[in-house]
């Protein structure tokens, strides 16, 4: 089943899924092939205990007892939809502002439209694999009793590896409820304790499952492996800690009760545990992320060869290939042209689609005007050298152009590339003079040359350029101060600028400014302001040493979260059914960070990092900020630069203290946890998801974006389940 937990068919008894057959009449199965066997003879060979604690990992990994289908653990949908980490992944992430999907199958767009109801076959298939997978926990602890194991005569040494085999499955199940707590919130409730057989199981209360959560995932992580001592693919006690820090950052919704300090004491266990993040973002998401275990902390394990299935990884890569993208690049035979991104997550990133430069120069029509050449003593008084010139763009016989000049330059002007026609000033009294004295400057500087030879005068107009506007840190009020690079013949200035709008201006005044009248890189005097989209450090350099003046604006070192394919793609999605329409995500892959393909072109070997890091500090920082003890600020700080770092590849994109907010966390959990399964969560933590003043397009089924009924921060229990169970209450508002 896994990289290094090896999976063998075996059909575990009918009493696994009995227990719950009174909920759940599809999940109800009998040994089918007469090749498989049950619990009566399974575990008379001593090494099937962890060949069945392999087909509990496998849960979360395939999607029944042959890949990639046939003999589907649930029935009554596809079998690649009810695969755990795709059902878990449509219910967190298709109802937020990170994905949408074109496909019309069933009740899918209800989804994003946050308009699904308890007959929603989505829901109810990830419903019914949540306790699928609980089931297949209370069977191996019902048989790997201390009297079970007695009777069957287990030698000490095995008994010793069960007692961790069961930690770890405490653990599964625990979290396959905490994924049950937060998605519905009261469901029914089962353990090892109940007896096998049908029956109708009580509805736990929320406050009584959480504390179920708690003291399992603890309990479970006093007999787990220590941090990094496992086998890849096992859970060992920092997975216990994540999952302990991830129900008490959510506490206060889930039970009302903020627990911000337990979160930080679990978040701590994990950060001192050794691990670190991996330098290399992109090979978290690779085929060969088995490899990134210094980040990684849990993962749900995948392999092309081993573990094929339509869903996981496979469903992540290939259905977010489409358009002109090419599958190959991404180590897949072929795309499904299904999920991308919404415009709201893109407009997250100050670099929009991943690119660094945002305006590049334009060159306009330069080299066509007529012009006049400016021989001097700075460039060898040489009249035939086109690139000391000023032209005329505008009105017949008036030209201008920059310079810089050191102190003490002279200079004349001359009417084409000869001495034949030239002009001086003699008397140095502003007018033009055939053949008069050269022009003298006087303190070193860039200066504005303007020649009008109609009325033979010209001014000379020394010249510091500025960046000031909306988005500049003192906004309209003045300059930020730009530098002139004589190697590029452009003034520079690299600032952090907030989405806003900005222009260019001379001597800290009005007199003399320059915007983009048209959007096009090409600067008039007086423009039109230049548009900043978002934050993020800026490199912008303004080129007004020959016409038509213009201008770049870059981010040298981009967030390079910003995984989107954008050619062809359109920013805002217009139709939900066209592929083209909205950015494509291109985080995850089946190729190696060596540029490899995966063992398989249809089936990915990329794993999924379930808990990593990354997450570990963001949610210190936020906990941190919530109020809560044992963290300190500074600290909270110091994890998030850590993450930017990595991001920009620099200390660029590094924030102050006074930027670290909560609206700054939940924007940077988009940007590090795109499409990690964690948004829908996010949201309704921090009360954006559903009836709120944030919007993404489609959301509610509108274009803009609508306001949704509060009763979609959890999803109603499925109408078969509650048909089927009388102990059951449905959730409010369904």
């Amino acid at each position: 089943m896994m990289k290094s937990l090896s999976f063998s068919k075996i059909t575990l008894l009918a009493g696994t899924i009995l227990a719950f057959s009174a909920c759940f009449k599809d999940l109800d199965t009998v040994p089918l092939d007469k090749d498989e066997i049950t619990s009566a003879v399974v575990y008379d060979d001593p090494a099937s205990y962890k060949k069945v604690l392999a087909k509990v990992y496998a849960g979360l990994s395939v999607s029944g007892q042959e890949g990639p289908s046939g003999q589907p653990d649930i029935s009554g949908i596809d079998e690649g939809f009810g695969q755990y980490l795709r059902g878990y992944w449509y219910l967190q992430e298709l109802p937020t502002d990170e994905a949408v999907i074109g496909w019309n199958d069933r009740t899918i767009k209800d989804l994003h439209e946050q308009d699904w109801d308890a007959l929603d076959v989505f829901v109810a298939a990830f419903y019914s694999r949540i306790f699928y997978q609980i089931v297949l926990c209370n069977e191996f602890l019902r048989e790997t009793t201390d009297a079970k194991l007695d009777s069957r005569n287990v030698d000490a040494g095995l008994r010793a590896e069960i007692q961790t085999y069961r930690a770890e499955v405490r653990f599964l199940r625990a979290l396959s409820y905490w994924h049950a707590l937060d998605l519905f919130r009261s469901v029914p409730f089962v353990t090892e304790a109940d007896a096998v057989g049908a029956f109708f199981p009580q509805q736990i209360s929320k406050e009584e499952l959480f504390n179920f959560i708690e003291v399992e995932a603890r309990e479970a992580a006093l007999g787990m492996a220590e941090p990094h001592a496992n086998e890849y693919g096992r859970a060992d006690k920092a997975a216990a800690w994540m999952l302990l820090a991830k129900l008490y950052l959510n506490a206060e919704v889930y039970i009302g009760q903020p627990k911000y300090t337990e979160c930080i004491t679990y978040c701590n266990n994990v950060i001192n545990a050794g691990y670190s993040l991996n330098p290399n973002f992109s090979q978290l998401f690779m085929a060969d992320n088995h490899q990134a275990t210094d980040e990684v902390i849990f993962p749900i394990t995948f392999d092309g060869i081993n573990t094929k299935t339509w869903g996981g990884t496979t469903f992540l890569v290939h259905a977010a290939v489409g358009g002109s993208m090419n599958p190959s690049d991404y180590g897949i035979d072929g795309g499904w042209a299904g999920t991308r991104t919404t415009s709201a997550l893109v407009g997250k990133f100050p670099a929009v689609g991943g690119g660094s430069v945002l305006v590049a120069a334009n060159e306009g029509n330069t080299g066509t005007y007529p012009v006049l050449q400016v021989p001097g003593s700075y460039q060898g008084w040489d009249p035939t050298n086109t690139n000391t010139v000023i032209a005329s763009p505008g009105a017949a016989g008036n030209y201008e152009g920059y310079f810089w000049f050191d102190d003490g330059t002279e200079f004349k002007i001359t009417d084409g590339p000869s001495w034949d026609v030239n002009y001086g000033d003699t008397g140095a009294d502003g007018t033009l003079d055939l053949g008069g004295d050269n022009l003298l400057i006087t303190g070193a500087g860039y200066y504005k040359l303007n020649v009008d030879l109609n009325a033979l005068t010209y001014t000379l107009q020394k010249t510091d350029w500025g960046l000031i506007g909306s988005a500049t840190a003192d906004g309209w009020n003045s300059d930020q101060n730009m530098t002139y690079n004589a190697t590029e013949n452009a003034w520079t200035i690299t600032a952090d600028l907030v989405a806003g709008e900005v222009k260019f201006r001379a001597n800290d005044d009005w007199a003399l400014n320059y915007g983009d009248t048209g959007a096009d890189a090409l600067l008039e005097e007086g423009g039109d302001n230049i548009i900043i989209p978002s934050a993020g450090s800026y490199l912008i350099k303004l080129y007004i040493d020959k016409p038509d003046y213009t201008y770049s604006i870059e981010l040298p070192s981009f967030d390079k979260r910003a995984m989107f394919y954008t050619n062809g793609q359109s920013l805002e999605i217009g139709d939900i059914s066209k592929f083209t329409s909205g950015y494509a995500v291109t985080k995850f892959s089946n190729r190696t960070s060596t540029g490899s393909q995966g063992s398989d072109v249809t089936f990915c070997d990329t794993d999924f990092p379930l808990f990593r890091l990354a997450d570990t500090y963001l949610m210190y920082a936020e906990a941190v900020l919530r109020g809560g003890s044992g963290g300190d600020m500074g600290t909270a700080l110091d994890y998030i630069n850590q993450l930017r770092e990595r991001a920009y590849g620099s200390a660029s994109g590094n924030i102050t203290q006074g930027q670290l907010t909560l609206d700054f966390i939940l924007d940077e959990r988009a940007r590090e946890l795109l499409w990690e399964g964690s948004r829908r969560t996010d949201l309704v933590r921090f009360g954006r998801f559903s009836e709120s003043g944030y919007l993404w397009p489609w959301k509610g089924g509108v274009k803009e974006g609508t306001s949704t009924n509060s009763k979609y921060n959890i999803y109603p229990i499925p109408a078969s389940d509650l048909g089927a169970n009388p102990n059951l209450v449905q959730n409010p508002g369904y």
